[in-house]
């Protein structure tokens, strides 16, 4: 037995020798040995109070607080590792003023990577330092989105104060331009307390990196740090009150021998955003406060009148969202023992209408027609009593055309004016007609 184990050992052993050669040159060809980069490492900053302690704050140069790092091993290392099997750290105890820098260190989770393994880039953290400053900025909350069908939002309220203290480095500190709550009011219906994240914008208007962030602190005006940078804001949703009766209230008197027969006011009624309280003192009418005098007038006088006076008299009223606050109030006054009638267009009788034409025409809703009599009941005629009609034939050919209009008036009662009205003949558009095309 001996002698079987010994004879040739000189050719065992080479064999042996050459077996573990191929071995290592297969191992080698299917796990190689290669260099590998994982990048956007996030850098922890270690002993930060080293520095906070003696009022000191500090800033990352060019906010670059990820590196890469560089791993030498074999595929079936590199393969289980990943950006998060890294771990970067600065420490501000090493922090060298000189050069404004603090080294990296690097560790990794994997205890087959040493340190020998692994180069980071960049290989240090360029800090400044600074002063650390504190001063006070306005916050307001700001809203996105629509509130449900029928409310809009009716007030916001920061609760925790519409003012805050930020301490922070100068220099960023002095970028600061505008500090808010934005709050999303999407189908909201009824009134709301909510803690949301404060918004902090440069003046260029541009939000605030997490690496700037990182650097200042938040307090209320008593100093105390807002947790989470998170501010309590509180939104009031009030209803949209429809059909809100506006009316009008007239100052002096019109020339002797005449009188006011009527007061119209477009639009007649307004959408009104009001809390419910507002609403019930003001009611289910508006009156505008502007001033319409008629003192000497002898014709028809029109105003125009703002909404925003009138509500600017009230609390928790307002118009409703995109509603034009203009408004405009026309005084209708005739000669006493006359009456103005407002005729429809639509009701007068045309004759000889141009065949294949557009008539379009001004006014295109109403003529004013004025009518005397001594007779007591003139204040009961209305539309329904009065006929009118113009004559179209001289209007064949298209063009603009200023026509007298016949009006028939109620026995015992005249014209009080003459009475017009304006045609626009246009060439009546032709439908499209369309061929269609079937295959054979």
């Amino acid at each position: 037995m001996r002698y079987k184990l010994t004879h040739n050992l000189g050719l065992k052993l080479l064999s042996v020798l050459a077996a573990c050669l191929i071995w290592l040159v297969v191992m080698d060809s299917n796990d190689p040995e290669k260099q590998q980069v994982y990048r956007n490492v996030p850098v922890t900053i270690k002993n930060q109070d080293t520095i906070t302690n003696a009022n000191k704050t500090y800033t990352v140069v060019g906010g670059a607080d990820k590196v890469s790092v560089y791993v030498t091993a074999r595929r079936s290392v590199r393969t289980r590792l990943s950006a998060s099997s890294f771990t970067v750290r600065a420490d501000l105890e090493n922090y060298n003023e000189a050069i404004g820098s603090v080294p990296l260190e690097v560790t990794c989770s994997d205890p087959s990577v040493s340190q020998e393994d692994m180069r980071i880039q960049p290989a240090s953290m360029k800090i400044k330092m600074e002063d650390k400053i504190e001063e006070t900025f306005g916050i307001v909350a700001t809203t996105s989105g629509n509130a449900a069908k029928g409310f809009e939002v009716g007030s916001t309220t920061v609760l925790t104060g519409d003012t805050i203290k930020i301490a922070g480095p100068e220099s960023l500190i002095s970028i600061i331009g505008k500090v808010t709550v934005p709050v999303d009011v999407t189908y909201m219906s009824e009134d709301s307390v909510q803690q949301l994240p404060i918004r902090i914008e440069d003046k260029n208007g541009a939000e605030l990196t997490d690496s700037q962030w990182s650097n200042l602190e938040l307090k209320n005006m008593d100093g105390i740090v807002l947790k989470d940078n998170l501010a309590e804001v509180g939104v009031e949703i009030w209803r949209i009150y429809g059909e809100i009766a506006l009316q009008a209230e007239l100052t002096g008197e019109p020339a002797s021998g005449y009188e006011v027969t009527d007061v119209t006011i477009s639009p007649r009624t307004v959408n009104l955003t009001a809390s419910a309280a507002a609403i019930e003192k003001l009611g289910n009418s508006l009156t505008l406060q502007d001033t319409f005098d008629i003192s000497g007038v002898s014709e028809n006088i029109e105003f125009t009148a703002d909404l925003s006076n009138t509500l600017s008299q009230y609390e928790d009223v307002r118009l409703e969202a995109d509603a034009s606050p203009a408004v405009t109030v026309t005084v209708t006054i005739d000669e006493v023992g006359s009456k103005t009638i407002e005729f429809p267009v639509s009701e007068l009788t045309l004759n000889n209408a141009p065949a294949g034409k557009r008539l379009i025409f001004s006014p295109t809703d109403k003529l004013a027609i004025n009518i005397r009599s001594t007779e007591e009941h003139l204040g009961e005629i209305d539309v329904e009593d009065i006929k009118a009609e113009i004559d179209l034939s001289g209007c064949q050919a298209n063009g603009s055309y200023t026509l007298p209009v016949t009006v028939e008036v109620p026995e015992g009662c005249e014209l009080g004016a003459e009475v017009s009205i304006v045609v626009n003949v246009e060439e009546e558009e032709q439908e499209a007609e369309v061929e269609l095309q079937t295959e054979e």
